[in-house]
Formats: structure tokens, sequence, C-alpha cells
């Protein structure tokens, strides 16, 4: 029986998950690490959501360039967010996720694949 899955291979999926508490400085957080010499990392999907009275915005990175950014209301439920055609990285580049303002309370939840 033949199983066809969107995009790839169940062994080069990957997700992460929001940390305890959110993201609550301008750091960058990895999603994904950089995965190797030719080798892309893929964004099919992320759910935000906002638990303080501070608005934000997110933006999504490869490396350090902005490849993606929304603005993110205070106390803002959570949205989901599929990506029909994934954002990708540069070979051998990771995804990152920042929030703009401090203060805030963003949770990050994501998903996709690594592949050529």
């Amino acid at each position: 029986r033949q199983i066809i899955r969107l995009n790839s291979i169940p062994e080069n999926e990957w997700q992460y998950a929001a940390a305890s508490g959110g993201i609550t400085n301008t750091h960058d957080v990895a999603l994904v690490a950089a995965q190797g010499a030719g080798i892309k990392n893929y964004l099919t999907g992320l759910s935000v959501a906002n638990a303080n009275a501070t608005a934000t915005e997110v933006v999504v990175k490869d490396g350090s360039t902005v490849i993606w950014r929304m603005y993110l209301a205070a106390n803002a439920p959570i949205q989901s967010i599929k990506f029909v055609t994934p954002l990708q990285s540069s070979a051998n580049s990771a995804l990152n996720v920042a929030c703009i303002t401090t203060g805030t309370q963003t949770y990050i939840n994501a998903q996709g694949y690594k592949a050529p």
C-alpha cells in the first residue's frame, strides 16, 4: 500500500514547541538549527499567541535575515498560520524567530522539514 505525505518523509520533519513562559525579549530563538552543507529548513506551519498586554511584531528569520513578519496584538489568542508554499532557509542556515518588542509573553510553535 502506497502512502503519500506532503513535502517530506517523517524522518526529515522537525517541530518546535514554545518554551515555558513564552518569549519575553528580542533575542533570536532557533526554531530549527542549521542542517549542514546543502540542506535547507522549510517552515510549513506556525502557531502564535500573546498572553501579555504588550503588542509586538513576530519575525521569522533565515539566519539573521527577516523573511516573514506579522503583527501580534496584545492578549492575542492562538493564531495558526499554514504556509502552503513553505518558507525556506538558505542551505546550512538556522530558521529563527524573534519578537520586536520586549515585555511580551509570546508563545510560538512550529513545524516543517529539511531537504536540499
